[in-house]
């Protein structure tokens, strides 16, 4: 009985001792280390967005909790947390990056998911899209940019109106109104036009390719358009 009561003892002692030691290890958190792939505008939000939270201490704060947090501001590719004591939390982040502007206030990605970011990427081409989903627009960037070398130019603005046609604008200024269908066909009529027009005629404002046997090309002269059509054999 004497001995039960004194292993008792020792272990209430023990136990006791450990969460001493516990508590006076679990010191706040102080400081957040973010680093990956992020500009110093996305560190700060992401930091931000950590003071937010009740996060306890070093010791106490639940990462499987903070990853998640992090993962649903909507840009994070791969997140990993970690303990730093005494009192830092380090978080290494790779996010999607944004390919194109998305509407007004939204990126894109590669993979078609749509991205809120703090910083404005203003080199970057712009989305407008009506009709199709995110995902299906970038299939189109993918197959205009694509073909678009074949004339050394590359996409500005990608913009889709209600009906679902297609209308690009590449670094030139030049536009190209496609439609909704025969894409790939019709960037390469317009390929073809444009590298034996464009070196030896006025500039190019647009050319729309949605007829069947030609385009209709408008030239810029001065401060005038004038617009005419290409008959191009062999097209359907």
């Amino acid at each position: 009985m004497f001995n039960k009561l004194m292993l008792t003892l020792i272990f209430s002692s023990i136990a006791a001792s450990a969460g001493g030691l516990w508590m006076l290890m679990d010191s706040p958190l102080e400081k957040f280390h973010v680093k990956g792939d992020l500009t110093a505008r996305e560190q700060l939000k992401v930091t931000d967005s950590l003071r937010e939270l009740d996060l306890g201490g070093v010791l106490s704060v639940d990462l499987a909790e903070v990853r998640a947090h992090l993962e649903r501001m909507g840009w994070a590719r791969e997140v990993s947390v970690r303990r730093v004591w005494p009192a830092t939390l380090e978080v290494s982040m790779l996010k999607e990056s944004p390919v194109a502007h998305w509407g007004d206030d939204q990126f894109i990605a590669a993979s078609g998911n749509l991205l809120s970011l703090p910083d404005q990427y203003l080199e970057l081409p712009h989305f407008d899209v009506g009709v199709s989903s995110p995902k299906e627009a970038m299939k189109v960037y993918r197959l205009v940019s694509h073909l678009a070398t074949e004339s050394k130019l590359s996409v500005v603005g990608l913009v889709q109106d209600a009906q679902g046609g297609w209308n690009i604008e590449f670094n030139n200024g030049v536009k190209a109104f496609l439609g909704a269908e025969r894409l790939s066909e019709r960037m390469q009529r317009f390929n073809k036009i444009y590298m034996e027009i464009a070196p030896e005629n006025e500039p190019i404002a647009y050319m729309d390719l949605r007829y069947n046997n030609g385009v209709a090309v408008k030239h810029v002269d001065g401060d005038s358009e004038i617009e005419e059509a290409v008959l191009v054999a062999g097209t359907n």
